[in-house]
């Protein structure tokens, strides 16, 4: 879809039963299209709007597209699992509005008191907002479903990844919600390092297993984002993505 096309669509979904939002099999596909320069961001309030329903959807990021939810409702974390057919013990990540909320559930950035090292919250801050998934240790915060929606139950020690994206949309969304969003990355053209992200693909792909909405913003080249752990004594690159790490490559063991 190209950036100037202005419009919100419902795609009827291939299954004809019509359910609740956090279930799977919604009749209906909300499919909402927005500038590509966020100029017209108010078209997301349907999105805020289902979101706060229970809805799950795809919207853009820096990356790859995102399927999304509500942090706190567990029905639509369920949903957004049976979406993607993951088994129920993969953790999701968090795309955050600001610092803030990456405190609230995390421990946040460890602290560096070793001598000649780098300080890893200032680096954070110089990398976000950018394509970066930080692992970090989660706080008594995150809902128990982040972990395990099924049981509920808690690792020893509970980590999670978290996101601020660099998108106008994504933060133009996120800036309208109460809380982060609940994220799993939407792959797409799997023979390509660097992959064509199209919001009516993956809406044609998804609608008939009771998606609730696509945000689309216009073809997009998607790569996966850098993922650093720093969970551990050592801080390891997971994966080299969109985000440069050589300002981290001084402090970190490679996985």
């Amino acid at each position: 879809m190209a950036d100037c096309c202005l419009k919100t669509t419902l795609l009827p979904s291939k299954s004809a039963k019509r359910q609740k939002f956090g279930s799977s099999g919604s009749s209906k596909t909300a499919f909402i299209s927005v500038k590509g320069d966020a100029s017209d961001t108010w078209r997301l309030d349907a999105v805020v709007d289902l979101i706060k329903a229970g809805g799950v959807g795809i919207i853009p990021t820096d990356t790859y597209p995102a399927l999304v939810c509500d942090i706190d409702d567990k029905r639509a974390v369920e949903k957004l699992y049976t979406i993607k057919e993951m088994s129920p013990s993969k953790p999701l990540s968090i795309l955050c509005r600001n610092f803030q909320d990456i405190n609230t559930y995390t421990l946040g950035f460890p602290a560096s008191n070793a001598p000649g090292r780098r300080d890893m919250f200032r680096l954070a801050r110089q990398a976000l907002p950018g394509p970066y998934t930080f692992i970090l240790l989660a706080s008594k915060q995150l809902p128990k479903q982040c972990v395990d929606y099924l049981t509920g139950k808690s690792k020893t020690r509970r980590s999670v990844g978290v996101r601020l994206p660099a998108d106008d949309i994504c933060q133009a969304l996120l800036s309208q919600l109460d809380r982060p969003l609940l994220c799993s990355s939407m792959y797409v053209d799997q023979e390509s390092p660097l992959r064509l992200a199209d919001a009516a693909v993956l809406a044609d792909q998804y609608a008939g297993r009771g998606i609730d909405f696509v945000v689309d913003s216009g073809q997009r080249m998607a790569e996966g984002s850098t993922i650093i752990d720093l969970t551990g004594p050592e801080p390891q690159l997971l994966r080299q993505g969109k985000g440069d790490a050589s300002m981290f490559l001084d402090v970190m063991a490679m996985a």
